[in-house]
């Protein structure tokens, strides 16, 4: 169960997506104890954001943890899903292992990224999967999920039109 956990991977889209909504705050309280962000994620950010994004974090109060002690059965592992699912990026691909490697959940809107994860017993959210917990914790109204949801597609957001009305269904109740 993925909000079980209190710490949390993240990949690029997650962080992007509740940026530019100005919403990490639900990010940061759904995972209390701690954020996981690989310097390749912050690296595809400063590039999308601007050069101080991991900085503005900070200064937000927003802080985070970066896992820089791989070790060899670490690289094995990269490199074993990168051989079985090319079209993975490195930021993708440390996510999942740093998700493993820290017993934490994985937060990514990548259907190979939850593939690996269900395939490995990783706990794995996405962008919904967070608003809905929010909603359930009642750190968000469910109009205001379905705002959020909305403004993430109008920002390019793919989703599943199927998903999408599951969640608006749910969040009108």
């Amino acid at each position: 169960m993925p909000f079980s956990h209190t710490q949390a991977s993240l990949d690029t889209n997650i962080l992007y997506y509740f940026h530019a909504a100005g919403r990490l705050d639900l990010i940061w309280n759904l995972f209390p104890d701690g954020l996981w962000i690989d310097p390749t994620v912050l690296h595809e950010l400063r590039k999308e954001l601007g050069g101080t994004f991991e900085a503005d974090l900070e200064q937000d109060g927003f802080q985070f943890q970066v896992e820089r002690q791989f070790e060899d059965h670490d690289y094995v592992q990269m490199a074993e899903i990168k051989a079985r699912h090319r079209a993975l990026k490195h930021p993708d691909i440390v996510t999942v292992v740093v998700a493993e490697k820290q017993s934490i959940t994985c937060l990514s809107a990548d259907d190979v990224v939850r593939k690996v994860c269900e395939e490995r017993g990783i706990p794995f959210a996405r962008h919904l999967g967070c608003l809905d917990e929010a909603v359930r914790r009642k750190l968000l109204e469910p109009a205001d999920a379905a705002a959020l949801m909305a403004e993430f597609l109008e920002g390019g957001l793919y989703l599943p039109a199927a998903m999408v009305a599951k969640y608006r269904s749910r969040w009108r109740k």
